[in-house]
C-alpha cells in the first residue's frame, strides 16, 4: 500500500515538473482569459460556459496533482503559491455556483450574480505562477512592502506640509466670481481645500500640465483680482521645490529600495537552487507524506566476521 502511494506521488512529481504540464497550465490561463473577454460581447455563444467550466475542472485536478506529488506536508503547506491557487480557485468556483443558484432570480439578485461575474477575471492573476519571472517580480514587490511603508510615510508627511502651505498661500479668495480663463465650474480651484490641493500635488508630481498651475497663480495678469496674493518668487519656489522633492527624490527613493530587494531577492533565489540542486537524487516522501525517505537515516548493515 505504502509502496503504491510513493509510485502515484512519484508520478505525479514528474508531471508538476515536467515542461509541457506548465504550459499546458499556462496555455489555459490564457484561453479561460480570452473567453472571459469574448462573454463582454452581447452575441457570444452559450458553449462558451462549458469550456470554461471544463477549464475549471482541469484546474481542480491540478490542485490534486500538486498535493498528491508533494515531498512532504511541511513543504506544500510551506508554499504561499498552492494557498493562491486554492484561493482563485474559490473564486473561480463562486460565480459558476451563483449562476446555477441564481438563475430564475429578481433583477436584483440578476446584479448581485453580475457582479460575482468579475471575479472569474481573477483567474488571470494565475499566469503569475506558470512563470517564473511574474513570481521574482511579485516576491520583490512583497519584500519591498516594509520599507516603501516607510517611504509613504515621509511623502505623505510632505505632502500634507505641502497642501497646508498651498491653501493657506494660493487659495482663490473668490473663486466663484472669478474670471480667470482657467478657473472655471469643470476645473476646480486647485488650492480651493486640502483634499483639492493633495490632487493638485499629485498633477504635479506625474507631470500633467504642473506648469500651468504656476502660470495661472502669477500676479500682473490681464484679468486683475483672479489670483490670490503672493509673490511670483514664492509661486515658483512652491512649485518648482515640490516637483524637485517628489518627482525626483522621493521616486528615485521607491525605485532604490526595489532595485535594492530586487537584488535580494535574487540572491535568495540562486541559493534556493543551489539547495534543490544539492538535494537531487533524493528519493520522495514516504507513505504517511510528513517525512522524506533519506537512505542516510537507516542503519547500516555491517558483514558479520
Amino acid at each position: 500500500m505504502r509502496k503504491n502511494r510513493s509510485k502515484y506521488r512519484l508520478i505525479a512529481r514528474r508531471i508538476v515538473d515536467s515542461k509541457w504540464f506548465t504550459l499546458g497550465i499556462m496555455f489555459l490561463i490564457i484561453l479561460n482569459g480570452l473567453l472571459i473577454g469574448v462573454q463582454t460581447y452581447d452575441n457570444a455563444p452559450d458553449s462558451i460556459r462549458v469550456i470554461q467550466l471544463s477549464i475549471l475542472f482541469v484546474f481542480f485536478l491540478e490542485i490534486i496533482i500538486r498535493w498528491t506529488g508533494r515531498r512532504t506536508t511541511e513543504e506544500y503547506i510551506g508554499d504561499w503559491w498552492n494557498w493562491f491557487d486554492i484561493f482563485i480557485l474559490m473564486l473561480g468556483v463562486i460565480p459558476e455556483v451563483a449562476d446555477i443558484l441564481l438563475e430564475n432570480s429578481s433583477a436584483e439578485q440578476q446584479n448581485i450574480m453580475s457582479t460575482l461575474r468579475i471575479l472569474r477575471v481573477v483567474q488571470l492573476t494565475r499566469s503569475i505562477r506558470a512563470i517564473g519571472e511574474l513570481q521574482l517580480l511579485i516576491g520583490v514587490l512583497i519584500k519591498s512592502i516594509r520599507s516603501l511603508s516607510y517611504i509613504a510615510v515621509l511623502f505623505l508627511l510632505i505632502m500634507y506640509i505641502y497642501a497646508i502651505i498651498g491653501v493657506t498661500l494660493f487659495k482663490n479668495p473668490d473663486y466663484a466670481n472669478s474670471e480667470h480663463i482657467k478657473l472655471t465650474s469643470s476645473n476646480p480651484d486647485p488650492y480651493g481645500d486640502l483634499g483639492e490641493a493633495f490632487f493638485t500635488l499629485f498633477r504635479i508630481l506625474t507631470g500633467e500640465d504642473w506648469t500651468d498651475l504656476r502660470y495661472n497663480l502669477l500676479s500682473g495678469k490681464e484679468v486683475t483680482g483672479s489670483v490670490p496674493v503672493a509673490s511670483n518668487t514664492v509661486i515658483t519656489f512652491y512649485h518648482v521645490s515640490w516637483m524637485i522633492i517628489a518627482a525626483y527624490l522621493l521616486i528615485n527613493l521607491v525605485i532604490g529600495a526595489i532595485v535594492n530587494n530586487f537584488q535580494i531577492v535574487l540572491e535568495s533565489q540562486k541559493e534556493a537552487e543551489d539547495k534543490l540542486v544539492n538535494s537531487k537524487g533524493k528519493p520522495l516522501a514516504s507513505g504517511d507524506g510528513d517525512r522524506p525517505d533519506d537512505d542516510s537515516r537507516r542503519p547500516i548493515k555491517r558483514p558479520k566476521v
